[in-house]
């Protein structure tokens, strides 16, 4: 492979002020063959970014949260039919509006939570009912702020009393539908979120950098999260989805975006997906997160630019149409990424991952990212 384009796309990147810093890792029948950092963890003091940088990997933790239900699915513990309210009884009386009136929602299933088409929104929805949502959100946020946090499970219970913002299964809508998962996650395995993550993805994978928190004695490596970069560069002055920067876990333990990591430890479930190096998932399990989960009708609502050329399911996008994507991966290759700039790519059919971390708010599916994958893709 050659490496020398994969290094110029990050040191573009990063020369030209598009990122303050970033980190590539990629791995190849289960072993890291390149990683390259470019850039700075926190520009005031001047720290280089490094693979071992320690991230907010926000919505990247929903490729974490599903691996947890595909392990539970695999134990029969977990159907994907199986109704929410068997977990989470508060969405026995699942509902939406409509013009001011109380409609009642088919039954909300697993599967519904894994393809977004649950109904259950993030805070800041415009739409009929979403008001209920973001006063729940800000309710989570000023009570980790008091010191007497909500759990997953309290706020779970009481986004079951919450509007939906459409009769469950009728589209696809990016929501909280992780954290209702990492709720149902501890339901089902009996422990928490935490401990069930370090216990059957963490440890077996060696990623010794990954949890709700950022310990004291690793604060030194946390980088910086910066809105923009070059001239535009500033620390944000909100926390977005009640995620801080803690040093201890959390009661508010967020499986759609409460992980920190870094490159070199997402590599590694990176490199677990495309070939199943120590097992956490049976091959049929992988063969089954390459699968879009939509319909036709459900697939109309799912129309981000990050989301051309990709199906959906199990929290992950599916690449169908490389040439709409504008990626040179191959058809079947999954991943996602995080508001931070957070990205993983899985490709079993070359047994290829691809994983990029930035700390740039708003960042999502960034240029630097498709520049990368192609740029791994096209020095094979």
């Amino acid at each position: 492979m050659e490496y020398d384009r994969i290094k110029k796309a990050v040191d573009h990147a990063t020369d030209s002020h598009s990122e303050t810093g970033a980190s590539v890792v990629v791995t190849k029948d289960g072993e890291k063959i390149f990683s390259y950092s470019a850039g700075l963890r926190d520009a005031e003091k001047g720290t280089g970014f490094y693979e071992d940088t320690i991230c907010r990997a926000y919505s990247c933790s929903k490729i974490v949260t599903s691996v947890c239900v595909m392990q539970l699915m695999e134990r029969g513990i977990i159907d994907t039919f199986d109704e929410l309210a068997w977990y989470i009884p508060e969405f026995s009386g699942a509902y939406y509006l409509e013009n001011g009136e109380k409609r009642r929602s088919p039954p909300i299933k697993i599967r519904d939570l894994l393809n977004m088409t649950s109904g259950i929104p993030y805070p800041w929805d415009g739409r009929e009912g979403g008001e209920m949502t973001t006063k729940l959100w800000q309710k989570v946020d000023e009570s980790i702020r008091s010191g007497k946090s909500m759990s997953i499970q309290e706020y779970a219970a009481e986004a079951g009393r919450c509007a939906l913002l459409y009769p469950a299964g009728r589209e696809w809508m990016y929501g909280a539908s992780a954290d209702i998962l990492g709720a149902v996650i501890e339901k089902a395995a009996d422990m928490p979120l935490d401990e069930y993550m370090k216990a059957n993805v963490f440890d077996p994978l060696g990623m010794e950098d990954t949890a709700f928190c950022v310990p004291t004695e690793k604060r030194d490596r946390l980088a910086v999260l910066y809105e923009g970069a070059g001239d535009t560069l500033k620390k944000p002055d909100y926390v977005n989805l009640c995620i801080y920067d803690t040093d201890k876990t959390p009661a508010f333990r967020s499986g759609g975006a409460g992980l920190f990591s870094t490159a070199a430890d997402y590599s590694k479930l990176g490199a677990e997906l495309s070939c199943r190096k120590v097992g956490i998932l049976s091959e049929k399990t992988i063969g089954f997160l390459q699968k879009n989960g939509l319909s036709p009708e459900q697939k109309s609502t799912y129309n981000w630019d990050s989301t051309r050329g990709f199906g959906y399911a199990n929290l992950m996008r599916i690449l169908d149409d490389p040439n709409a994507a504008g990626l040179l991966a191959s058809e079947g290759s999954f991943g996602w990424d995080g508001w931070t700039g957070t990205f993983l790519l899985c490709d079993p059919k070359e047994r290829i991952s691809v994983t990029l971390f930035l700390q740039r708010a708003g960042a999502g599916t960034t240029r630097l990212s498709r520049c990368v994958v192609n740029a791994v893709y096209g020095g094979i």
